[in-house]
């Protein structure tokens, strides 16, 4: 099978999208070409789509908006203002594991980005928690600094990592309740369409009980109605009858 030719736009795509992974990785705080970068993948993108020629496949757009998304993502992250919550965003990223170049040595996938930014926020952690202990100047505060040294640092940053745990935790935990919710509410709504079905099957069956007892009604008035026509008509011969028998026998006299 031959191999499908990419479009100039789709290799420029790859190429880009390799080197921002790249700059991902090694995670350089103040590289303000990485955004511009990723700016200019989306615009890639949005051309591949429009192709009408060389389009590539749909698998293979799903994953470039993947990996797209994942850095727009970390760049978000990596802007925010401290370290603990830019771990617990960096956390919360769902990267893709396919390497852009299949086959090149070195090449960094979202799992090593994410893995990468993780061991760095944790170390400034660490240093904003250093700092924060450098920087108290109350006599409370330093008796108290004197007394913690690294172990408890080092517990104090575990500490965060479970408290954001626990705040991933909390929001599955939500998630799941929702859908719990919603497959009640699903399975409630279910109900109620059957019994008015039911209903609606039942008043049917009234409807037609209904008019079978008013055909039968009308059939029985119209046979009532032709019993005392026939009466009525016998009626009417015997006094005509009679009448004829009348005038014959006692004729008028003279």
């Amino acid at each position: 099978m031959m191999p499908v030719l990419k479009s100039k736009t789709e290799i420029n795509l790859i190429r880009l999208l390799a080197r921002c992974e790249v700059k991902a990785a090694d995670n350089v705080k103040d590289d303000w070409r990485l955004e511009q970068y990723v700016e200019c993948l989306e615009t890639y993108l949005e051309e591949l789509k429009k192709d009408t020629q060389k389009k590539p496949s749909e698998e293979a757009l799903k994953e470039y908006a993947k990996k797209i998304a994942f850095l727009k993502d970390f760049l978000n992250t990596r802007n925010l203002p401290t370290a603990a919550e830019k771990a617990l965003a960096n956390q919360l990223l769902i990267p893709s594991d396919k390497q852009t170049i299949p086959g090149l040595v070195g090449s960094p996938t979202g799992k090593q980005i994410k893995q990468n930014a993780a061991f760095k926020y944790q170390s400034q952690m660490k240093k904003e928690l250093f700092a924060k202990s450098d920087g108290a100047t109350s006599d409370d505060t330093t008796l108290r600094h004197r007394n913690i040294g690294t172990r408890n640092v080092d517990e104090e940053v575990k500490h965060q990592q479970n408290v954001h745990e626990n705040i991933a935790e909390e929001i599955i935990s939500l998630t799941r309740n929702l859908r719990h919710n919603i497959t009640v509410s699903g399975n409630i709504i279910r109900d109620d369409t059957k019994v008015i079905q039911q209903s609606v099957k039942k008043a049917d069956s009234n409807i037609s009980q209904l008019e079978h007892e008013s055909n039968r009604l009308e059939a029985h008035l119209r046979k009532g109605t032709n019993w005392w026509l026939w009466i009525s008509l016998a009626v009417v011969c015997a006094t005509f009858l009679t009448m004829i028998v009348f005038i014959r026998f006692f004729p008028k006299p003279r």
